[in-house]
């Protein structure tokens, strides 16, 4: 039984899914299958959603593209432009399948779920009808392959350089929490530094959402850094900046300092917010 028969049944019969969807659907799978990292899946997600877009988009008369043939930062991806086929449905549905096919690929081949998640594209793009081994990006051959594979390389290097730091597992580079870690296995917290401060959490054996186990491990504090990341809703005029330890971290939205304790001294509030 073939991976697309399957996620058919999933769907009412009387609904006539889109290749769109069948692509969101592996992606979410692959999604499940990956390290729980809301970000860098909500990035994911953000960059999946250009290529189809601008697969769908490059064959229209009006439409304008996200990324393709655009500046979008400090990233450009040239694009010449293609001529409209007579089917343009089926164009579509062949560009938006290679583009997915080669995030994907690309995004997940080091995931923890990687066998799994790879055999599932390759199996959906099988029955979808396509050739894996087509892997050009000369679109001007006009072939709705070719530029699927296009703007899936535009998208992957736009992502190595739009601040995620993808190259390096999206690890901080600068960020280091002030309190050491809290061994959830001794009692007290006799090293803790500024209780106004974040203190991460040393598990026996640490799993995450998905599933995955890390004996051991203190998880780090996730993605302080990521306000210098390329997003698509937020505005810079809603940006403000904070320093520290000579690094500057962008904030959209910053609603200001929560309530503190006032170290060494006794007073109400202090009593309150220790209770």
């Amino acid at each position: 039984m073939s991976l697309t028969y399957l996620i058919l049944l999933l769907i009412n019969e009387q609904d006539q899914p889109s290749v769109a969807r069948l692509w969101n659907e592996a992606l979410l799978s692959a999604i499940r299958s990956d390290y729980a990292r809301p970000t860098v899946h909500a990035r994911n997600l953000f960059h999946t959603s250009i290529a189809m877009y601008d697969a769908w988009a490059a064959y229209d008369d009006t439409a304008e593209t996200y990324l393709l043939g655009k500046t979008v930062g400090n990233f450009t991806c040239p694009f010449k432009g293609v001529n409209i086929p007579r089917n343009r449905h089926q164009a579509r549905e062949e560009a938006i399948s290679y583009a997915m096919y080669r995030i994907i690929r690309e995004r997940f081949r080091v995931s923890p779920g990687a066998r799994i998640s790879l055999a599932r594209i390759d199996a959906l793009l099988k029955d979808l009808g396509y050739d894996q081994s087509i892997t050009g990006t000369d679109y001007t051959t006009g072939s709705p392959a070719t530029l699927g594979n296009y703007i899936a390389r535009c998208l992957i290097n736009f992502g190595l350089q739009d601040g995620a730091n993808e190259r390096n597992q999206y690890e901080n580079k600068y960020y280091e929490p002030v309190n050491p870690p809290l061994d959830l296995m001794a009692s007290g917290n006799p090293d803790i530094l500024d209780p106004n401060r974040w203190q991460p959490l040393r598990f026996d054996v640490f799993i995450d959402q998905s599933g995955n186990e890390f004996p051991g491990a203190a998880p780090s504090f996730v993605s302080p850094e990521w306000g210098e990341v390329s997003a698509f809703a937020l505005d810079k005029a809603d940006l403000s900046f904070h320093e520290r330890d000579g690094y500057q971290y962008w904030i959209y939205h910053d609603p200001g300092p929560p309530p503190y304790i006032d170290i060494g001294k006794n007073t109400e509030l202090n009593d309150d917010y220790k209770w």
